[in-house]
């Protein structure tokens, strides 16, 4: 994990979080979803850091 993997995934998961709150606060849920929130933004943060370590690793093989 480098540091910009892991800031991203932090990103991704403060930005999960706030949708869940606003899907909580829609639907009555707020503790349901936060925790969704911040599998989804953890998920998503996740994808995020993966693509751009392949992307990275694809332009190191090509150079």
């Amino acid at each position: 994990m480098t540091n910009k993997q892991i800031i991203s995934i932090a990103v991704g998961s403060s930005i999960g979080s706030s949708i869940g709150v606003t899907i909580g606060a829609v639907t009555n849920t707020v503790a349901y979803g936060v925790v969704f929130g911040t599998l989804i933004g953890t998920c998503i943060g996740v994808i995020i850091a993966y693509t751009y370590y392949k992307e990275k690793n694809h332009e190191r093989i090509q150079s």
